[in-house]
């Protein structure tokens, strides 16, 4: 049993990366790998329909289960926003913009999206994955989970050491800025492009991935480094030549 349930986790987890991924690419414009962590899957997705199944698989009515489905997975939210805070000290999404929000970590249209999502998820998609999960092979199952545990181990801990080294860049260049008078503009340039310089590949990535993403600490420094990101972005968008070389060398020492 445990082993069907690691597989919908994972299962649920990709569909919720798929769906912030088409989401947030069309958004933006452009292809924005979405998700926290490195690997095509958004846990916080595979969790809540993990929860969703656990607690109101039995629920009967349409309009129950949305309902029930929204608080839920809101919740599941709600509690997830507030751990990372308080783990990185970073706001990684904020839906302050939006009406009816709460505290900027969850919103109405979220609710409603994730209460449609429980009534199709518990109607519809997963009597059909539970259906052919039943007929997979228990060696399979196993197999995959043991597969799977380890390499989501491992994208946890990379994550988590990169989230961490960024947060002590922002710090020491903070100092920096606060040392030479932040309204120096000359010295916040320099400073940002030593930044930008050291970002590594995951840095990067989550910058695209979390375009509204708030330090709590350092959120006026993360803020230029943002600023300085996106047109950067936007230089490679509009493909100049000389401007791309530029952007690499900034880049790539």
């Amino acid at each position: 049993m445990i082993f069907r349930y690691i597989f919908w986790l994972f299962f649920y987890s990709v569909i919720g990366w798929v769906y912030e991924t088409i989401l947030c690419s069309v958004n933006e414009k452009r292809w924005v790998n979405r998700g926290f962590l490195n690997g095509p899957y958004c846990p916080v997705y595979g969790f809540g329909a993990i929860l969703d199944l656990l607690v109101l698989n039995d629920v009967k009515g349409i309009f129950m289960l949305f309902l029930l489905g929204a608080v839920l997975t809101c919740t599941l939210e709600y509690f997830t926003s507030w751990v990372m805070e308080e783990l990185f000290q970073t706001r990684w999404w904020d839906y302050s913009e939006r009406k009816f929000n709460f505290n900027g970590r969850i919103c109405l249209a979220g609710a409603i999206v994730f209460g449609i999502f429980t009534v199709l998820l518990i109607r519809i998609l997963h009597p059909e994955v539970s259906g052919l999960t039943n007929y997979a092979p228990h060696s399979f199952l196993v197999t995959f989970a043991l597969i799977m545990i380890p390499i989501f181990i491992i994208d946890c801990s990379v994550t988590i050491i990169n989230v961490l080294g960024f947060n002590k860049k922002l710090k020491i260049v903070s100092i920096k800025l606060q040392l030479n008078e932040i309204k120096n503009q000359l010295s916040q340039l320099v400073e940002i492009k030593m930044l930008m310089r050291r970002l590594n590949v995951q840095e990067r990535r989550l910058l695209r991935a979390f375009p509204r993403v708030r330090s709590i600490l350092y959120n006026d420094t993360l803020q230029l480094i943002k600023e300085a990101f996106q047109n950067v972005i936007w230089k490679k968008e509009n493909n100049d030549y000389n401007k791309v070389i530029r952007i690499k060398k900034a880049f790539i020492e």
